[in-house]
């Protein structure tokens, strides 16, 4: 599939003053690389999950994307046009989708909120109408289109702005964080949308910025992590997740064991970390995190039997993509 999105060691920098005495001094200023040197592609028709902590940069890449963000340095390519210097043949084929939207007039109805854009967008006015069906059929809000928006729940507004989002039929949506402030409910109606409907059936590419982990992992065909403005991972989530493979998880029941041998279990060689739930007394559920499965988990065993415990079922359990993050955010805030 051909790449609808290209960055080349894109860079955005922002300077900011030292403190206010440098207004009236020198103005001395230091530059914040909010991203720096991002190289990155985006296929046709993925679902591209972009993750970070606060502050990594996901937003101001998104904006430099959108044309909304002049970059510093490097360059970046969206369906093969300059965002710098062609940028008006990138606004039709792009639509962004904010948490943040607070720009819909409360007191106008859902579809005259999309007439509005619609205009703003430059959309024909005779196609308008249709488009506008369309877009609200698309996300369900058909039958409540003609009711103020202030009268619309948060999910409602967030198809809304789903809605306005797909105006142009955009080749790439860019969403950043679609399902905050939502219940879990709308947020997997949300979440099934966005999959089937605009990745599936639409062939719609979306870049999705999210807090949600899981929503990353049960979505996404690629994630990108970033921090400190910087790519630190960036392919398919199980090839991610295999980055900390040497680190195995086990679940292990087991009954007649004493808790006593918890400590020995704790203090083995190659046991990272060690939880259990007590069931009862003759019964406990040991969940480990193994440093060397091949060395480590042998040991753990005849560590249980020899202390009379029965070991009813043991189960490896792959490394979530939270673990995954965690390590790698970690490892590179620390530093080689």
């Amino acid at each position: 599939m051909p790449n609808v999105i290209e960055t080349f060691s894109l860079t955005k920098r922002f300077s900011r003053l030292t403190n206010y005495r440098a207004l009236f001094r020198f103005r001395r200023q230091e530059d914040i690389a909010a991203v720096d040197s991002v190289s990155l592609t985006v296929r046709e028709g993925e679902l591209f999950g972009l993750l970070g902590p606060n502050g990594a940069g996901k937003t101001t890449l998104i904006k430099t994307l959108c044309t909304l963000i002049l970059p510093t340095s490097g360059r970046a390519l969206v369906c093969g046009h300059d965002v710098v210097a062609d940028a008006p043949a990138v606004k039709p084929l792009i639509g962004l989708i904010d948490a943040q939207e607070r720009s819909f007039f409360w007191r106008l109805s859902g579809r005259q909120n999309l007439q509005f854009f619609a205009a703003l967008a430059g959309l024909r006015r005779s196609s308008t109408t249709s488009r506008i069906a369309e877009s609200l059929d698309l996300v369900g809000l058909k039958d409540q289109a003609d009711r103020r928006v202030m009268s619309y729940s948060t999910g409602m507004r967030q198809r809304l702005a789903i809605a306005r989002g797909l105006l142009a039929m955009p080749r790439v949506l860019f969403m950043d964080e679609p399902t905050r402030g939502l219940d879990p409910l709308i947020a997997r109606d949300l979440r099934a949308f966005v999959r089937e409907k605009l990745v599936d059936e639409l062939g719609c590419t979306v870049v999705l910025v999210t807090h949600r982990l899981e929503e990353a992992e049960e979505l996404c065909d690629r994630v990108a992590i970033m921090n400190c403005g910087q790519i630190i991972a960036c392919g398919p989530v199980a090839e991610i997740k295999k980055r900390i493979a040497v680190r195995q998880k086990y679940h292990i029941s087991v009954k007649h064991l004493s808790l006593g041998v918890l400590e020995n279990l704790r203090t083995s060689h190659g046991v990272v970390e060690l939880r259990w739930v007590e069931h009862n007394a003759h019964g406990v559920d040991l969940e480990l995190l193994l440093a060397d499965e091949a060395e480590t988990l042998p040991s753990v065993m005849r560590i249980i039997v020899s202390h009379g415990g029965d070991i009813q079922h043991c189960r490896a359990q792959s490394p979530s993509l939270e673990e995954a993050f965690v390590h790698l955010v970690r490892a590179a805030n620390d530093g080689p």
